[in-house]
C-alpha cells in the first residue's frame, strides 16, 4: 500500500504488483566512459595549471635574457632561483603561499650567499653546508610548507658547490638567485589573484571526486562476490583520500571568506557563492554515506543473493557517476547536468522494502529489516544532495548556505610559524631532530663521494640525496624507488632523441613538452614526474652544450649514487612509524569520544527557561512542517523528512499524505515542490509535500508556512525567523533528556559538562560543514546575530541551537582527520620492513573498528532525538558504557574480566526496553507509534554494534600499548 501511494505522485511509475527487473551484475555500459572522464579530469585539474604556471615561470627570464640582453648565463641562474620559489608553490591559501614563498627567498638568499663564500676551499665548503644542511633540514618540524621551504633553501645553497666563486661573484650570484626567486614569487601571486576563483573550484571538484571514489568503494559492501576485507582495506585508503582532499579545499574556501560578504555582495560574487556551498555540499554528502555503514555481513547473509542488494549497489555506483559529473562541470567552468537516472533504483528497493514488510521481516528479523531500512534512508538522502548540488552549478544564487563571518576561523589550522617549536625540537628524541641529522650525514658523505669521483655535476649526487629523503622510513624507500626507476626511464628517452633527432627546433619543443608535464605530474604521480624532469634537463644540457653520452651516463651515475646513500643513510636513527602510533591512537579514541558525546549532547540539552526536570515541547506541526520523529534523518545537528516509504510500520495513504502539509503552505511553497520533484525526477517524501532543503526556494531560505501566525507571536519578521529556525532546526522533536537522565551520562562521553553556562548567550555559527540534506528548515544564515524585541527568548534558543550544532560539526570534523592520519600512519608502517612492523593485526583492526564506530555514531543522530520522549534509562547506560570504554581505550586499560556479561546483560536491557516500550505505546497519547517503535529497534541495533565496537576498540588499544 505504501509504494502504490508513493508512486501514484508519478503517472509513469510501476505499480506495487509490478516487480522491478533484476539488475545487472555490474555496469559495462559504463565503464567506456570512464577513460575520456580521466582525461578529462586531468587536463582542467589543479595539476595542469600548476604545471603551466610552473613551467612559464622558469622559463620566461633566460628567454627573456637571451633574446633581450644576450645574456644565457644570467637567465638559467635567475631560473635556478625561480625553481627554489617553485617548490612553495603548492595549491593553497593565496596570502599564506606568498608570505611562504618570501621566506624561501630570504633564506635561499642566505644560504647562497654562505655556499658562495664557501667556494675558496674544498674544506670551508665542507665547514659551510654541513651545518646550514642541519638546520634548514629542522625546518620540517613546521607541517605547513615547512619541508618545501627546506628544499627550496637547500636547491640554492648546493647548487653553488661545484662554483668557484671571489666574494664579489658570490654577491652576484646570490642577488640574482633572489632576484629569480621573487620573480617567480610575484608571478605566482598575480596569476594565482587572477585565477583565484578557478583556484577554488579546482579544490572543490578534487574533494569531489574523492568523494566519489570513496561512495565506489563502499558499493563493493553490497556485491557479495566481493571479499569484505578487500573491501574495507580500500575504504580505509579512500576515507584518507577523501579527508585529505576536503582538508585542502577547506583551507582555500574559508580562507577565502572575504569575498564572501554578509550583505550587499556585488552580482560577479554569485559564482563563489555556488562554489562555497559546492563545498558544503559535499561534506555533507561524505558525511551522509558514511553514516549508511551498516553490519554489512549479517547483510548478506540475511539477504544473500537477493536483489535488493544489487539495487543498493547500483545505486550508490550511479550517484558516484553523478558526483564525478558535478565535479567535472565544476571544473569545466559550467553548469552540470544529470547523467544517469537513479528513478528506477530507487522505487525497486522501495519494493523490495515494502515485500519484506508484507512478508512480516520487522517481527522475524528485527535487526536485518531496521539495517536495511537506514540504509535506505541515507541513500535517498545522497540522491537528494546530487540533486541539490546539480541546482547549485545552475543558478545565479547570492545567499549562502550559512553563515560567513570568523567564527569559522575555528575550523582552520593555524598556518604560524613559532620559533618555540623549533627550539622544542632540538632534542634527540624529536624525529625532525632525527632526520635533519641523517641529511646532514648524507650531505657531507655526498660531497666527499663528489670531490673523489671525476663526475662533471658531482651536486647531482647531493641534490638527489636531499631530494629523496624525507621524515619518515618508507616515504624514503618509495621516493628512492620512484626516483631510481624514473631516472632510467628519462635517460633512455633522452638518449633515443639525441640520436634520432637532429633538428634542434625540434628537441627544443620537445624539451618544454617534457618540462610541462613533469611539473604537471609532479604531485600527481613522482616516478612519472621524474621521467619527464630527468629528460628536460638532459635535453636542456645537451642544446647548451652537446655532451654526447658522457653527461646522460653521468646523471644515471649520480642519481644511483645518491639513492644508494639515502636508502643507507635512513637506517641510521630511524622513525619506524609504530613508534609515533600510540599518540596517533589516543587521537582517534579522544575524537570518537567527542563526536559521541557531541551527537548524544543534542539529546540531553533543556530548552531556555526550563526547570531542571522538565521537556521541551516539540513545535506544533503546522509551525514546523516537521514530519514525525521517527522518520527523519539527523544530518549534521539537523533533522530532515524521511524518504519515500522510509515509514517502518504503518502504510500512509493519501488522507494522511494531505495531513502532513500545513494547512497554510501557499502557492509559491506548491510550485517549488512541482518544480523540485521535476528536476530531481524522483519520489517525493510521503510524509510531506515537499521536502525542504534549504536553498531550494529562489531566495535560498526555507519555506515560511504559517508565517503571519508566528509573526504576531514574536512580535517582527526577524524574530520570526530566528525562532522558526531554532524550532526547526534542533527543537521540532523532543531533544531533551528526560528528567529522570543520568546527569553524568554526557560528562562521561566528553569527559567535561555536558553544556556550557555561557553556551546561550555566546554568539556562535555552525562550521563550514553546515549539512543540508535532504531537509532542514531553514539554513543557519537565516539566524541574526542579534533578535529584535519580542523575539529574544526564541532567539536565545536559536543560538543555544546552534552552538550544540557548530560543535557537533567541528567533532565531526576531528574525527575524520584523527583517523585520517592514524590511517596514513599505518599505511607507511605497512611499507617498512617487517621486522620493523608492529602490530599489525591490531592496528588494521583498530582502523576498521575506529570507522564503523564513527559511522554508528552518526547514523544514531535521528535516533536519539526520536527515543527522547521515552523511558530510556537503558539507552543512557549503554550510551554510558560506550564512552567509558572509549575512556579506559585511551588510558590503555584493558577490559574486565566480567565484559562478556556485562555486555549481553546491556543487551537485554535494550531488549527489554523495546518490549516495554512496545506494551505501553497504546496508553501513550501517540507518542509513539509503529513507526517511532521500529526506529527504537533500530537504535537498539545501533547501540549494540557501538558496544560491540567500542570493545574491541579498548581491548587493541590495551594490546597495542605505544
Amino acid at each position: 500500500m505504501t509504494v502504490a501511494v508513493a508512486f501514484a505522485f508519478h503517472e509513469d511509475a510501476p505499480t506495487a504488483a509490478a516487480p522491478p527487473a533484476r539488475p545487472e551484475r555490474s555496469l559495462p555500459q559504463l565503464a567506456p566512459m570512464r577513460y575520456s572522464f580521466e582525461i578529462k579530469k586531468f587536463f582542467y585539474s589543479q595539476y595542469v595549471f600548476s604545471g603551466l604556471r610552473v613551467s612559464l615561470g622558469l622559463a620566461l627570464p633566460p628567454i627573456f635574457c637571451l633574446l633581450v640582453f644576450h645574456q644565457a648565463d644570467i637567465g638559467f641562474v635567475i631560473a635556478s632561483g625561480a625553481i627554489s620559489a617553485s617548490v612553495v608553490d603548492l595549491p593553497g591559501p593565496l596570502k599564506h603561499k606568498h608570505n611562504e614563498m618570501l621566506a624561501c627567498s630570504a633564506l635561499g638568499f642566505l644560504s647562497a650567499l654562505a655556499s658562495g663564500f664557501a667556494t675558496i676551499s674544498n674544506l670551508t665548503m665542507w665547514l659551510t653546508v654541513v651545518p646550514l644542511t642541519f638546520l634548514l633540514s629542522l625546518l620540517v618540524v613546521y607541517p605547513n610548507r615547512g619541508p618545501q621551504i627546506s628544499f627550496g633553501a637547500l636547491f640554492m645553497m648546493i647548487i653553488n658547490i661545484e662554483q668557484h666563486f671571489t666574494p664579489v661573484q658570490a654577491i652576484t650570484n646570490a642577488l640574482w638567485l633572489l632576484a629569480g626567486s621573487l620573480w617567480y614569487t610575484y608571478f605566482s601571486y598575480f596569476w594565482n589573484r587572477l585565477t583565484s576563483e578557478r583556484t577554488e573550484q579546482q579544490a572543490i571538484a578534487e574533494a569531489i571526486f574523492a568523494t566519489a571514489e570513496y561512495m565506489r568503494a563502499r558499493a563493493r559492501f553490497y556485491d557479495i562476490k566481493e571479499n569484505l576485507d578487500d573491501v574495507y582495506r580500500e575504504l580505509v585508503a579512500k576515507q584518507i583520500a577523501a579527508v585529505e582532499r576536503q582538508d585542502a579545499a577547506r583551507d582555500i574556501v574559508l580562507r577565502n571568506l572575504p569575498h564572501l560578504e554578509r550583505e550587499g555582495k556585488p552580482s560577479g560574487e554569485w559564482r563563489r557563492v555556488m562554489l562555497f556551498n559546492l563545498f558544503i555540499n559535499s561534506v555533507d554528502l561524505h558525511d551522509t554515506i558514511i553514516g549508511s555503514h551498516t553490519d554489512y555481513g549479517m547483510l548478506r547473509q540475511s539477504f544473500g543473493e537477493a536483489d535488493i542488494l544489487l539495487f543498493f549497489r547500483d545505486l550508490v555506483r550511479k550517484s558516484a557517476t553523478e558526483l564525478e559529473a558535478i565535479g567535472l562541470a565544476v571544473l569545466q567552468h559550467r553548469a552540470s547536468a544529470p547523467v544517469v537516472t537513479m528513478k528506477a533504483e530507487l522505487r525497486a528497493i522501495e519494493y523490495e522494502i515494502d515485500k519484506l514488510r508484507r512478508k512480516d521481516l520487522p517481527n522475524r528479523d528485527s535487526a536485518a529489516y531496521a539495517t536495511v531500512a537506514a540504509s535506505y534512508r541515507r541513500v535517498w538522502s545522497v540522491t537528494r544532495l546530487i540533486d541539490r548540488m546539480h541546482r547549485n552549478t545552475q543558478g545565479e544564487r547570492t545567499d549562502t548556505d550559512m553563515t560567513v563571518d570568523q567564527a569559522l576561523s575555528r575550523f582552520l589550522v593555524s598556518r604560524r610559524f613559532s620559533f618555540k617549536q623549533l627550539w622544542t625540537n632540538l632534542t634527540p628524541s624529536s624525529p625532525s631532530f632525527r632526520h635533519a641529522l641523517r641529511v646532514t650525514l648524507a650531505v657531507a658523505v655526498g660531497l666527499a663521494i663528489g670531490k673523489l669521483l671525476p663526475l662533471t655535476n658531482s651536486y647531482w649526487i647531493v641534490l638527489t640525496t636531499v631530494i629523496i629523503m624525507k621524515p619518515g622510513f618508507s616515504l624514503t624507500r618509495q621516493r628512492n624507488a620512484q626516483r631510481m626507476v624514473g631516472t632510467v626511464i628519462g635517460c633512455a628517452a633522452a638518449l633515443a632523441l639525441i640520436a634520432f633527432v637532429k633538428d634542434a627546433p625540434v628537441l627544443l619543443a620537445v624539451m618544454f613538452a617534457c618540462m610541462f608535464m613533469a611539473y604537471s605530474l609532479v604531485i600527481l604521480h613522482y616516478g612519472a614526474a621524474t621521467v619527464f624532469i630527468s629528460a628536460y634537463v638532459l635535453l636542456l644540457y645537451h642544446l647548451l652544450a652537446p655532451a654526447g653520452m658522457r653527461l646522460i651516463g653521468e646523471r644515471a651515475i649520480d642519481t644511483l649514487i645518491g639513492g644508494a646513500l639515502a636508502i643507507g643513510i635512513s637506517y641510521l636513527y630511524a622513525n619506524w612509524e609504530y613508534r609515533l602510533m600510540g599518540p596517533l591512537v589516543k587521537a582517534v579514541i579522544r575524537a570518537t569520544r567527542a563526536y559521541l558525546g557531541a551527537v548524544v549532547d543534542v539529546s540531553h540539552r533543556r530548552a531556555p527557561g526550563d526547570g531542571a526536570g522538565a521537556r521541551a515541547t516539540p513545535a506544533p506541526a503546522a509551525e514546523t512542517n516537521a514530519t514525525p520523529a521517527q522518520d527523519q534523518v539527523f544530518q549534521g545537528g539537523t533533522v530532515a523528512p524521511a524518504p519515500p516509504g522510509a515509514g517502518l510500520g504503518a502504510a500512509f495513504t493519501p488522507e494522511a499524505a494531505k495531513a502532513a502539509v500545513p494547512p497554510t503552505q501557499s502557492a509559491s511553497g506548491q510550485a517549488s515542490k512541482q518544480a523540485d520533484e521535476q528536476a530531481s525526477g524522483q519520489p517525493s517524501a510521503p510524509l510531506a509535500e515537499k521536502p525542504v532543503v534549504p536553498g531550494d526556494q529562489p531566495n535560498g531560505q526555507a519555506s515560511e508556512q504559517a508565517s503571519g501566525q508566528a509573526t504576531a507571536q514574536a512580535g517582527s519578521e526577524a524574530g520570526t525567523q530566528a525562532a522558526r529556525t531554532a524550532v526547526t532546526d534542533i527543537t521540532a522533536v523532543r531533544a531533551v533528556a528526560p528528567s529522570d537522565t543520568p546527569a553524568a551520562t554526557v560528562d562521561a562521553l566528553t569527559g567535561g559538562a555536558s553544556a556550557p553556562a555561557a553556551a546561550a548567550s555566546q554568539p556562535s555559527t555552525a562550521g563550514p560543514e553546515t549539512t543540508a540534506p535532504p531537509a532542514a528548515a531553514a539554513p543557519i544564515a537565516a539566524v541574526p546575530s542579534t533578535v529584535p524585541r519580542g523575539g529574544e527568548a526564541i532567539g536565545s534558543q536559536a543560538a543555544r541551537a546552534l552552538d550544540y550544532d557548530f560543535r557537533y560539526r567541528l567533532a565531526r570534523k576531528d574525527v575524520h582527520i584523527a583517523f585520517a592520519n592514524l590511517g596514513q600512519a599505518f599505511l607507511r608502517m605497512m611499507r617498512e620492513p617487517r621486522s620493523k612492523q608492529r602490530f599489525v593485526a591490531e592496528f588494521n583492526e583498530l582502523l576498521i573498528q575506529s570507522h564503523a564506530l564513527a559511522s554508528q555514531i552518526n547514523a544514531i543522530g535521528p535516533l536519539v532525538l526520536a527515543a527522547a520522549p521515552l523511558e530510556r534509562r537503558a539507552l543512557d547506560s549503554v550510551l554510558q558504557a560506550i564512552g567509558e570504554n572509549l575512556a579506559q581505550a585511551e588510558n590503555g586499560a584493558p577490559l574486565p574480566a566480567d565484559y562478556r556479561e556485562t555486555a549481553r546483560a546491556l543487551s537485554r536491557s535494550l531488549d527489554e526496553m523495546v518490549v516495554d516500550t512496545e506494551r505501553a505505546a497504546p496508553n501513550l497519547d501517540g507518542i509513539t507509534t509503529q513507526e517511532s517503535i521500529e526506529s527504537l529497534k533500530a537504535l537498539v541495533h545501533h547501540c549494540k554494534q557501538m558496544l560491540s565496537a567500542s570493545q574491541i576498540v579498548r581491548q587493541d588499544a590495551s594490546t597495542i600499548r605505544l
